[in-house]
């Protein structure tokens, strides 16, 4: 009997290895194993994510989130201010990605309330975007592939900064939403 109980201890299947990291307001996620089913709320992480290779993780997106194209073909959760909990609860998420400027707080306090662990995020400056695509990455089990999306973006960014300096810097209204109106304000990452 001894003998078998060790042979079944050895043979059984090791935990898998517990996750921890901190969103970008510095909250602490923990989860028993790294997140396998990822739902996002926010597009623009929808796009980091599958510019980081880590969409196998992503079970469902906002209808908002339409780029890259692969991304329409992720099931749809509703909008960001009034996403379908029953959508999210039904796709079983280890961890839905979100943002305090976008998701209402019932949203939050929903999500909350069925225990459903959230990552939030938020990037003002492009420093802040870089910050973020090593977390996403991190989430999503992709951390060697950051450093290179963050160096192609950091180069593209001084390409233009050295193609425009020479020209005078016009005003610009930059329109994010036109119903109700949507404008970025002068510390946003737009006007940076």
């Amino acid at each position: 009997m001894r003998r078998l109980i060790l042979a079944l201890l050895v043979l059984a299947p090791a935990p898998a290895a517990a996750f921890a990291a901190r969103d970008m307001l510095g909250h602490p996620l923990t989860l028993p194993a790294p997140p396998q089913r990822i739902v996002s709320l926010v597009p623009s992480a929808t796009e980091i994510i599958f510019a980081l290779g880590g969409e196998d993780r992503l079970v469902g997106v906002t209808d908002f989130c339409d780029w890259p194209p692969a991304a329409r073909q992720k099931r749809r959760v509703g909008g960001m201010l009034a996403p379908s909990l029953e959508a999210i609860v039904a796709l079983r998420p280890d961890v839905v990605v979100t943002t305090d400027e976008g998701n209402s707080q019932a949203t939050f306090d929903q999500l909350a309330g069925l225990a459903i662990p959230v990552f939030v995020v938020r990037a003002h400056h492009l420093d802040d975007v870089m910050a973020l695509i090593a977390r996403l990455a991190e989430l999503t089990g992709r951390a060697p592939a950051a450093p290179p999306l963050v160096e192609r973006l950091r180069g593209r960014v001084r390409r233009v900064v050295e193609a425009v300096r020479p020209y005078a810097r016009p005003r610009v209204l930059y329109v994010l939403w036109p119903e109700p109106l949507i404008v970025p304000g002068r510390e946003g990452l737009v006007t940076e």
